[in-house]
C-alpha cells in the first residue's frame, strides 16, 4: 500500500515536471511578444484576431460549467449538483484565467490592461467584456476561497476560515450574480462577432444566442469529462454516477438545441442577401473549412457527441459519457476555430481589394503557438495541484472505483 501511494505521488510530481517544459517555452514566447511587440506574430489589419482569441474563447466557452451548475445546485434546488458545482466553479476559475493571459498578449499595449477600467466605452461591447468578465472572475475568487482555506496550511489562519465560511453562506447571491455576469459577456462575445457588418458569416443577430447555448453545452460536459478524468487517477468516485449521468444528459439534449437553431441560422441566413453571406456558407461548408465544420464541429462535436452524453444514462456507459464529453470540448473549440478564422478569410466583396475569398491568409506565427501551448500547460498544472490539494469534491463520500465493467 505505501509503495503504490509513493508511487502515485512519484508519477505525479513527474507529470508536474514535464508540463514545466511547455510552460518555459510559452514564458519565452511571451517575452517576445512584450519586448518586441506583436510584430512577432502573424496578426495584421485584415486578421487582428488569431489563435490567441480562439484559445480566449474556447477557455471561457469551457468554463461555463461555472455558473450554469452553480445556478442549478444553488438556484434550482438540484442539491445533488454541489459536489460537481464545486470543482466547476475552480475549472471556471482557471478558464477565465487563461483568458485574461490571452487577452493581455493580444491587446498589443500590456500596460494599459486596466484602461478599460477607467476609460469607459460606454457604446463598446469589447468594454462590456472586459468589465463582465473581470467581475465575474472576482466572484469566482469568492466562491474558490473557502475551497482554498479549508487547506491544512490556514489551519493556524482561524479567521481567514471563518471568512471562507461566511463567504459560503452567500453562494446563492454568487450565484445569481456569476449567472447574470456570465450570461451578458457570453453573448456579449457573440455579440461583438454579429456587429462586424464587414465580415458576412458573423453578421448576424442570433450570434449572442448560439453563444451562449453552445457555452453551456461544453462547460457542463467539460467538467463531467475532468471529473470522470480525476476519478480514474483516484481510483475513487468522487461523484455519484447518477449525477454525472444526469449532467451529461441536460448537456447533450443542450448540445442539441443548439444544432437546431445553429441549423435553422444558417438555413436563413441564406435568404438574408447580406452581400458576400452565401459565399461565407459555401467555403465554411463545402470549402477550406469543410472538413473542421462538417466532420469536427457538426457531426463529431454535435450529432455524435450529443447521442453519446444522452444515451450513456440508458445503457449505464461511462466510455459513453467520456466519449460524448470529449467530443463536445472538441466540437466547441471548432466553432470558436471556425467563427474567429473564417471571419477573416471570407470578408464583404464590397471592397475592390477584398474580392479574392483567400485574400486574407493568416497562419499562427511559433511566438503565438508557443504562448498558446505554454498557457494550456500552465492550466493543466494549476488543475492537476488544485486536484490533487484541493477538497474540491467535498459533499460526497469517495468510495472506491469498482475494478469490473464500466
Amino acid at each position: 500500500m505505501v509503495e503504490r501511494i509513493l508511487k502515485t505521488r512519484g508519477i505525479f510530481w513527474m507529470w508536474c515536471a514535464l508540463l514545466l517544459i511547455p510552460i518555459g517555452i510559452g514564458l519565452y514566447s511571451a517575452l517576445q511578444v512584450f519586448t518586441k511587440g506583436l510584430v512577432v506574430t502573424n496578426l495584421s489589419d485584415l486578421a487582428p484576431w488569431g489563435l490567441w482569441i480562439v484559445v480566449d474563447l474556447s477557455c471561457i466557452a469551457l468554463s461555463a460549467g461555472a455558473f450554469s451548475l452553480s445556478a442549478l445546485a444553488h438556484l434550482f434546488g438540484r442539491d445533488n449538483f454541489k459536489p460537481i458545482a464545486r470543482v466547476a466553479v475552480f475549472v471556471g476559475l482557471l478558464g477565465y484565467t487563461g483568458a485574461m493571459m490571452c487577452l493581455l498578449l493580444d491587446i498589443g499595449r500590456p500596460e494599459r490592461f486596466w484602461h478599460g477600467w477607467v476609460f469607459w466605452q460606454t457604446h463598446s461591447m469589447l468594454w462590456e467584456v472586459t468589465m463582465c468578465i473581470t467581475l465575474y472572475f472576482s466572484v469566482l475568487l469568492l466562491e474558490v476561497f473557502p475551497m482554498i482555506v479549508e487547506l491544512p496550511l490556514f489551519n493556524r489562519f482561524k479567521w481567514l476560515q471563518n471568512l471562507g465560511h461566511r463567504i459560503h453562506r452567500f453562494a446563492p447571491i454568487l450565484a445569481i450574480m456569476g449567472m447574470g455576469l456570465s450570461l451578458l459577456h457570453q453573448s456579449s462575445l457573440g455579440g461583438t462577432y454579429g456587429v462586424v457588418a464587414g465580415r458576412a458569416s458573423l453578421y448576424r443577430a442570433t450570434m449572442p444566442l448560439l453563444f451562449i447555448v453552445s457555452a453551456v453545452a461544453a462547460g457542463m460536459a467539460f467538467t463531467v469529462q475532468m471529473t470522470l478524468i480525476v476519478q480514474w487517477l483516484k481510483r475513487r468516485v468522487l461523484v455519484p454516477r447518477d449525477v454525472l449521468f444526469q449532467v451529461g444528459q441536460v448537456a447533450g439534449a443542450i448540445l442539441f438545441v443548439y444544432l437546431y437553431m445553429r441549423f435553422w441560422d444558417s438555413t436563413a441566413g441564406a435568404y438574408g442577401y447580406v452581400p458576400g453571406r452565401s459565399e461565407s456558407d459555401l467555403l465554411l461548408t463545402t470549402g477550406t473549412f469543410g472538413l473542421t465544420f462538417w466532420g469536427w464541429e457538426i457531426i463529431l462535436g454535435g450529432i455524435v457527441a450529443g447521442t453519446f452524453l444522452i444515451m450513456a444514462r440508458r445503457r449505464n456507459s461511462i466510455g459513453m459519457l467520456l466519449m460524448g464529453s470529449g467530443l463536445t470540448m472538441a466540437g466547441i473549440i471548432a466553432n470558436r476555430w471556425n467563427t474567429t478564422m473564417l471571419a477573416f478569410t471570407q470578408p464583404l466583396s464590397t471592397e475592390p481589394v477584398l474580392t479574392n475569398p483567400a485574400s486574407v491568409r493568416y497562419l499562427p506565427s511559433l511566438v503565438e503557438w508557443g504562448t498558446a501551448l505554454g498557457i494550456v500547460a500552465g492550466l493543466t498544472l494549476a488543475f492537476s495541484l488544485g486536484m490533487r490539494f484541493l477538497p474540491a469534491y467535498k459533499g460526497h463520500t469517495p468510495t472506491p472505483v469498482a475494478s469490473s465493467g464500466d
